[in-house]
């Protein structure tokens, strides 16, 4: 049975903070951005994964993406409320500014095959790309919301 751990790191530095079980956005002011969130997943008691998707499963009530446009073959979209990117290696410049790449919508299925999954490589055989997270908040969005990610994997 594998082991998952997944790494938060620093945005603007890329040194590795420490391992999480959630991720804290903070405040976000209706109608700006989140910060950027920078993660990667390492597996362990295992040769190799692959097949790593990321769904949002739940949005705590925000919209998603209303007109999801640009789809990439890794399934993300050029519009949306909900940023995901992914690099091989750490990139500052993807850190510090709002992503241009969002989940085209929801996982309702909670599923590996749903189509609003992101495409994830690896950067080794059992670990993943770096995986860039943020939230814009809708200018009218005035309460408290969250966002619940699930990974999808294969392994040997």
């Amino acid at each position: 049975m594998p082991s998952i751990t997944v790494r938060e790191y620093n945005s603007e530095s890329g040194a590795l903070l420490g391992n999480i079980s959630t991720l804290q956005f903070g405040r976000i002011t209706g109608g700006t951005t989140s910060g950027v969130k920078v993660i990667d997943v390492a597996f362990t008691e295992i040769t190799n994964v692959g097949d790593i998707k990321i769904g949002l499963i739940s949005s705590g009530g925000l919209e998603v993406n209303s007109n999801p446009s640009d789809i990439s073959a890794d399934g993300s979209s050029s519009t949306g409320r909900f940023g995901v990117e992914h690099s091989p290696t750490f990139d500052s410049v993807r850190s510090s500014s709002s992503l241009s790449r969002h989940f085209a919508g929801r996982n309702t299925t909670v599923t590996a095959g749903n189509t609003n999954n992101v495409s994830i490589a690896n950067r080794s055989d059992t670990i993943s790309e770096y995986i860039y997270l943020d939230i814009e908040i809708g200018a009218s969005d005035i309460r408290a919301g969250s966002g619940t990610y699930k990974l999808f994997f294969s392994y040997s």
